[in-house]
């Protein structure tokens, strides 16, 4: 309480200031901390409380620090002043400041002379610990003023293009670390072109372990006798510099039969290949590291330097196999085969090894000749002892001919990395079942691959795996059924869409499905009791659903779900207005930021967030084109009915038996029974031989006969010709008209009576009631219209169909079309 009431009183008295500087407790420095960054001064306050045991006054404009500036806060561990215009320091000015343990002064314009640095500016400064002077324009190191920082521990300082550490930094007898890169922290590069042997040679009576030297593009001159004064080096790091693998390696000659932590030669390789000698140093031969062998080093990191073939003899060999415990020789391009892991066990202590992100380009051959290889491999990798990750990429030649691999002295292996393409053709990886943490990403599934070799993996990831090939392995063997303590798998970059991914453990808790192509969300979260969090990012979801945001909503509820959507680009149609209410207000949503992409009705881009602020104005918008359309529908519906009541009005009793008719009630549909002949014959004298000889024989001289009606045969005698055609057509069940030319061209119009007659006898009661045969060349355009527009097409044979089999089909054809 006494503290809080330190500051509030603290804050008061400052208040009146425009340029007030923050004020809070820090638990580091043990007292309050003071931030004046970013306030455009131009000198260090002098209304700050003198209590205060840190100050960050970076980010503003002090071009000169006076003498005893800082002389009323002289309980000060901590002061920042980086990124000022600073390019004074007078004698005293930093008098006073005997507790200070930090002093920043990176970004400033601070020169190698004695107006930046006079000779007795850090004099009172015999506590510090921490000074970092990178990225000011110092052309070389003013070594006078380093005499009193006898506890100087970590030295940050600009690099030069000649460094040369004068007899000044002699006296540093505690300096433990030397960092001569600005690259990252403060944007800076390292501009050093040399090294020579005398570069360190001051730092000799030190006891520095832990150089720094990285970025160095132009270095390409560096003695091999460089380091050798640094007899107490523990650390190196010496990435990117370009200076050849086989030069970096040669400068350890010093610490041979030494110890070191880690030695780090990221990027060390040649920029450009001048000649043979160059395409040598892609590669760790017996004489390259004929000094690393004999260092016992604990790390040991090789990536990204171009190699492409290490000698057996170069790495198995003692102190160095026994000692390492981190080797790193990712983002190279070794080629070979699987053999090379054969002798691996033999790193007795080592615990991290990664051999991942191998490339081949140029003239390394992707692939090699196996012809004398079986075709079925299996290999047997036993791991050193104690190894707790595992990475490895496919060595070019060799994943597509091994089908099995077994791995040994995996009892201690927690993180195994087995990727691009090394899982092409492998059918089963043995010896992981204990392993927790899998990566296969960059490898191609296909549907033999056992998946169970890490069924007790609790994180699995298999991005850019091209699983939206492998349909047979997620429908009929799911590629994650075996992964039954699966907590963290990671699917992203496959280009799923419609794919199930079911059936997922019940124990999952986090799934990332980004950057594929679905459109919802393919799992019922609902099932997942301890799924906490999904990325869905850069997927093609336009909303979702009610029934999805319901689950999403429960399972926020029960285990405090949510959901990662950027990079999805959504609807706010009007029918998507309550999706975009939901996506803006649910805490199920992980992002903080809600205002998504959104496109309108009319194609216009907008935000989430925008809509969700006007909502009331789009409701009001969608509600009227609604109304609108149900407005014109209901209009068109009555209209429609007044035309209608207006129509049946005037034929009640027609349109009440049409509605019957249509039900099925109020109408008796007629059969053959109901009547005295089954078929009218109607026919021209011409045709009579057809319809006695084979007409008649057939429908009425066989097993299963049929009356017809004959008007030569069945008129009686003096009853009229038309009153007998009438009568013979109404008492018949239906009329086939037999139609010829000659009955078309019947000049007696007997003919064409017969036809008007069957046409007045067509009625509702009896369906299809006129069957027309064609004879001869008789097509059906022939025929009346008014005769075409009764009857059906199925109705009209003609007897030219059926010329190779007219006894049989042609009859049974015309039973079946009258119903008979």
């Amino acid at each position: 309480m006494l503290r809080i009431l330190l500051v509030s009183l603290t804050f008061t008295f400052c208040h009146g200031n425009e340029q007030t500087c923050a004020l809070h407790f820090d638990m580091q420095y043990g007292g309050l901390f003071a931030d004046c960054t970013g306030r455009k001064l131009q000198q260090v306050p002098d209304y700050l409380p003198e209590n205060i045991t840190a100050l960050d006054i970076s980010e503003n404009d002090l071009t000169v620090l006076t003498n005893k500036t800082f002389y009323r806060y002289r309980k000060l561990i901590f002061l920042n002043i980086n990124m000022n215009p600073l390019s004074k320091l007078e004698p005293e000015a930093f008098r006073g400041l005997f507790n200070l343990t930090k002093l920043l002064l990176a970004r400033n314009k601070l020169r190698s002379d004695n107006v930046s640095f006079p000779n007795d500016v850090f004099r009172d400064l015999m506590s510090l610990q921490t000074l970092n002077l990178e990225k000011t324009e110092m052309s070389s190191y003013p070594d006078w003023v380093f005499p009193p920082l006898v506890k100087l521990h970590s030295l940050y300082i600009d690099s030069v293009s000649d460094p040369m550490f004068g007899p000044g930094f002699s006296k540093l007898e505690s300096l433990k670390l030397l960092q001569m890169d600005s690259r990252f922290m403060y944007g800076g590069g390292c501009s050093i072109e040399k090294l020579r042997n005398e570069t360190f040679q001051s730092l000799n009576e030190t006891k520095l372990e832990v150089l720094v030297l990285n970025h160095c593009s132009d270095l390409d001159n560096s003695a091999l006798g460089v380091l050798e004064p640094l007899m107490f080096l523990k650390e190196l790091e010496l990435t990117h510099n370009h200076i050849g693998n086989h030069n970096a390696l040669y400068l350890l000659h010093p610490f041979v039969n030494r110890n070191m932590t880690r030695i780090w030669f990221n990027g060390t390789y040649r920029y450009k290949m001048h000649d043979e000698k160059d395409l040598v140093d892609k590669s760790l031969t017996k004489e390259s590291m004929r000094y690393l062998n004999k260092i016992c080093v604990t790390e040991l990191s090789l990536r990204n330097n171009q190699l492409y073939l290490i000698e057996y003899a170069a790495v198995y060999k003692d102190p160095f196999e026994s000692c390492l415990k981190v080797l790193d020789v990712s983002d190279n391009y070794f080629v070979g085969d699987a053999g090379a892991l054969f002798f691996f066990f033999r790193f007795s202590n080592l615990e991290y090894f990664d051999c991942s992100r191998q490339g081949i380009v140029g003239d390394f051959p992707r692939q090699q000749s196996y012809e004398t290889l079986s075709n079925n491999i299996t290999i047997t990798v036993t791991l050193p002892p104690k190894i707790r990750y595992f990475g490895l990429t496919a060595i070019a030649g060799a994943s597509n001919i091994i089908q099995e691999i077994v791995f040994q002295n995996t009892h201690n292996l927690e993180t195994v990395l087995l990727a691009s393409d090394l899982v092409l053709g492998l059918k089963r990886v043995g010896g992981l079942e204990n392993v927790h943490n899998v990566d296969l990403s960059g490898n191609k599934f296909d549907n033999v691959f056992d998946f169970e070799s890490f069924g007790n993996a609790t994180h699995l990831s298999l991005r850019n795996c091209k699983l939206q090939f492998a349909h047979e392995s997620f429908t009929e063997h799911s590629v994650f059924s075996p992964l039954k303590s699966i907590q963290y798998l990671d699917v992203s970059m496959n280009g799923l869409n419609d794919i199930p991914l079911h059936p997922v453990s019940n124990t999952i808790i986090h799934l990332n499905l980004s950057r594929n192509e679905f459109d919802t969300i393919p799992i019922e979260t609902i099932d997942y009791p301890h799924l906490i969090l999904i990325d869905m990012s850069f997927n093609l979801i336009g909303q979702l659903d009610k029934g999805t945001r319901s689950n999403l909503d429960l399972s926020f509820e029960k285990n405090n779900l949510k959901l990662i959507l950027k990079g999805n680009t959504f609807s706010c149609s009007c029918e998507n207005l309550d999706f975009i209410l939901w996506l803006v207000d649910t805490p199920v949503i992980y992002e903080t930021d809600r205002n998504f992409p959104c496109i309108l009705d009319n194609g216009t881009m907008t935000g989430t967030v925008d809509v969700a602020k006007h909502h009331e104005r789009l409701f009001r918008y969608c509600t009227g084109k609604m109304m609108l359309s149900i407005t014109v529908t209901f209009m068109f519906v009555m209209f429609t009915l007044i035309i209608v009541v207006y129509i049946v009005s005037n034929n009640p009793v027609r349109y009440r038996n049409s509605l019957l008719k249509l039900f099925g009630l109020g109408i008796q549909y007629l059969t053959p029974k109901d009547f005295d002949f089954t078929l009218y014959i109607g026919y021209f004298d011409a045709d009579i031989p057809l319809v006695y000889q084979k007409l008649r024989h057939a429908l009425e001289l066989c097993n299963h006969p049929v009356r017809l009606f004959l008007k030569d045969r069945d008129v009686l005698p003096g009853v009229p010709i038309a009153d007998g055609i009438i009568c013979g057509i109404t008492y018949s069940w239906k009329s086939v008209l037999v139609i010829s030319d000659d009955f078309l061209q019947d000049l007696s119009q007997w003919s064409q009576f017969t036809i008007d007659a069957a046409l007045y006898s067509v009625t509702d009661l009896i369906p299809n009631r006129i069957i027309v045969l064609l004879v001869g060349p008789v097509q059906v355009e022939d025929l009346p219209e008014r005769l075409l527009n009764v009857v059906e097409e199925d109705c009209i044979l003609r007897i030219e169909d059926y010329q190779s089999d007219i006894d049989c089909n042609l009859w049974k054809d015309l039973r079946k079309t009258a119903g008979v």
